[in-house]
């Protein structure tokens, strides 16, 4: 990642899109690249509180995410916040809504690395509470969800293993791509790590919050999508203050 000592700090931010890292700098003060390689991109920034972050762009799924969660740790991060995008499992997780996952189900393979796959994907109770209670300040109640999250490393499922039903009777609330394998790293690693996810759409009504033409370079352009993903960003730098106050 070329990053080294003094580039890291003990709060990181990974977002799978790394187009989201500069604006997640942009609502905090004094950010500014620290790294890019390979599409990885590294920003430092400061809360309003003071407290200096590390953000991440990691790319999309596991083992990307791999890469950066142990580079950062061998450098001295100990909290890791993903703050991203899913889709609605759930039949009340709509497009603009944020899902705050109290636990994931591990439907991929990399967190094998740290433990067997019936070791718990857990959020850290203190950044969970944080983050479900801030992000229920800045949305309506029916916008804000808390359940178990489905972390997968397949994005395009064929026919014969979709098991959507499955989920979606299980109270499953909402899939993506890195989270589980963030708790697993974390509570293996005695870190911390915690989630904050704005749903783009539903995957039983297959509609979608995201790019509508081939011009658009965010990605997320319904307006319910971008409100969410600020408000996501909000409570989590709010949340990082509060518990920092706590100290």
């Amino acid at each position: 990642m070329r990053v080294g000592e003094g580039d890291v700090h003990e709060i990181v931010l990974i977002a799978g899109n790394p187009d989201r890292v500069p604006i997640i700098a942009s609502k905090m003060k004094d950010g500014e690249e620290v790294a890019r390689y390979r599409g990885i991109l590294t920003y430092r920034a400061y809360t309003p509180g003071g407290v200096p972050v590390t953000i991440s762009g990691t790319g999309m799924g596991t083992p990307t995410t791999h890469i950066c969660i142990e580079e950062f740790a061998k450098l001295d991060a100990r909290v890791f916040i993903r703050i991203g995008t899913c889709g609605g499992i759930a039949l009340d997780v709509k497009t603009g809504d944020v899902v705050v996952p109290t636990a994931c189900v591990r439907d991929e393979r990399t967190s094998l690395n740290y433990a067997p796959m019936d070791y718990p994907a857990v959020a850290s109770p203190i950044w969970y509470n944080a983050l479900y209670d801030e992000i229920g300040k800045l949305l309506p109640a029916d916008r804000v969800h808390s359940g178990i999250c489905l972390t997968s490393d397949v994005y395009y499922v064929t026919a014969e293993n979709d098991k959507l039903d499955v989920w979606t009777r299980a109270n499953v609330k909402c899939v993506e791509m890195e989270a589980s394998l963030l708790f697993v790293f974390a509570q293996t690693k005695g870190l911390q790590a915690a989630a904050i996810c704005a749903s783009d759409g539903n995957l039983h009504t297959g509609q979608k919050g995201e790019q509508k033409d081939s011009t658009e370079k965010s990605g997320e352009q319904d307006p319910l999508l971008v409100e969410a993903v600020e408000k996501e960003i909000e409570a989590t730098v709010k949340a990082i203050d509060k518990i920092h106050a706590m100290k």
